[in-house]
C-alpha cells in the first residue's frame, strides 16, 4: 500500500492568494487612513484625533484649564488623551488588518 503524498500546492493559486491578500491590506489602509479616532483624558479636558494609522489630527483644550493654570494636570492629561487615541487606533487597525503597532507620529 503507497502512503499518500500531499499533494504540491498550484503556484498559479499561490499567486491568486498572494494577490488577494495584498488587495486587502490595501484596501485595510486606506480605510484606517480615513478613519478618525477619538482619545480623552481621564478627566475629559483633552481630546485628541488621530488616524486610524496613528497620525494626530488634532488637539482639543477645555479652556477650564487654564483658569486653573495647573502645568502637570494639562500635561497629563495632553498624555492620557494621546494614549487613549493610540490604543483606540490599535484596536481598529487589529480590526482590519490583524495585529499591528500603532506609532502616533
Amino acid at each position: 500500500m503507497q502512503s499518500a503524498v500531499p499533494a504540491q500546492p498550484d503556484f498559479q493559486e499561490f499567486l491568486q492568494n498572494a494577490q488577494a491578500f495584498q488587495d486587502r491590506m490595501r484596501n485595510a489602509q486606506t480605510e484606517l487612513e480615513r478613519a478618525i479616532v477619538t482619545g480623552r483624558s481621564d478627566d475629559g479636558t483633552v481630546t485628541v484625533l488621530v488616524s486610524g494609522l496613528g497620525k494626530l489630527q488634532a488637539v482639543q483644550v477645555d479652556p477650564q484649564v487654564f483658569d486653573e493654570r495647573d502645568v502637570q494636570r494639562l500635561q497629563n492629561a495632553i498624555a492620557e488623551a494621546v494614549r487613549s487615541a493610540g490604543a483606540t487606533a490599535s484596536r481598529l487597525a487589529a480590526q482590519k488588518m490583524g495585529p499591528v503597532e500603532i506609532n502616533l507620529y
